[in-house]
């Protein structure tokens, strides 16, 4: 087995790439029961490896006359890419239109192709039942193709994970790949999600400790009245304000001037205070 390069934070860890394989893995079982009664021929499918490969790389070692199944998913994944050896196109083509699984040594009809396209979504619909992840984001076939530069401008470049495997169909055995890129595959298994709950905690936690040495101002409003200007002016030293306010009424706090809770006068220590009592309606604050 190749080995998977780790040396890049980009890449799955070694976790998240065995979690993937064992996805890929009961995919396999489940392609080998449903697959050969939906084309009423043995098939049998089989993991054999799944590795770090550039997109170019995986898209230039594709063989002549293969097919290759571009797979959507839901917004922001990038599309992952599912390859068909040529030699299983025959086979496939020939069993779904209920005829012999004979060779086709060149690339697919319109209608071929039809059947390849459909022949694929089955087998991502397969896989989405087998892995609630990839249900999620909806996988669907947007187009097959047989030739690579149909898919220019289509997927991304870039770093992705190549799931390696054997499908036997009608008696012909010939690999079959996955190619998904690794920022969709991070999501599938969860790594980015573990990733981001853990970010938002940190956050979290400095936050509250940088809320914790900030400073708001607090006032503490026993009530508010109108006077006309006259009466204001005439105002001397010993004059009392009727305020209006019934006496045991409580006062409003605010913070940064916006009315927020109920209190009661008290004394603390020798200085007054003011006891909250609960949370200041708009009505209250008027």
């Amino acid at each position: 087995m190749e080995p998977y390069d780790f040396r890049t934070g980009s890449e799955l860890s070694r976790e998240a790439l065995s979690q993937l394989r064992a996805c890929c893995e009961r995919l396999a079982t489940a392609l080998g029961r449903i697959i050969s009664a939906y084309l009423d021929s043995p098939a049998h499918f089989e993991v054999t490896n799944a590795r770090a490969c550039g997109c170019e790389q995986f898209l230039a070692d594709v063989p002549a006359h293969g097919t290759l199944g571009l797979v959507a998913l839901a917004s922001p994944l990038p599309p992952m890419v599912w390859e068909l050896d040529g030699e299983l196109v025959g086979p496939i083509v020939g069993r779904m239109l209920g005829g012999p699984p004979e060779a086709i040594d060149r690339g697919p009809t319109v209608l071929e192709a039809a059947l390849l396209r459909r022949f694929v979504q089955e087998m991502i619909d397969i896989w989405a039942t087998t892995w609630d992840s990839l249900a999620r984001r909806r996988p669907h076939v947007v187009e097959v193709v047989s030739e690579t530069a149909a898919l220019q401008g289509k997927v991304r470049e870039g770093e992705t994970v190549v799931v390696e495997m054997v499908a036997e169909i009608a008696g012909v055995a010939r690999p079959m790949r996955i190619c998904l890129p690794v920022t969709a595959a991070q999501r599938l298994v969860g790594e980015v999600e573990r990733a981001d709950v853990a970010r938002e905690q940190v956050d979290e936690e400095r936050l509250r400790h940088v809320g914790g040495n900030i400073v708001v101002p607090v006032s503490v409003l026993l009530h508010e009245t109108r006077m006309p200007l006259s009466e204001v002016v005439a105002l001397r030293e010993g004059d009392v304000i009727p305020l209006g306010k019934p006496v045991g009424e409580p006062m409003i706090v605010s913070v940064r001037g916006r009315p927020k809770f109920l209190a009661q006068t008290g004394v603390v220590g020798g200085r007054l205070a003011a006891r909250l009592i609960g949370p200041c309606s708009v009505r209250a604050a008027r």
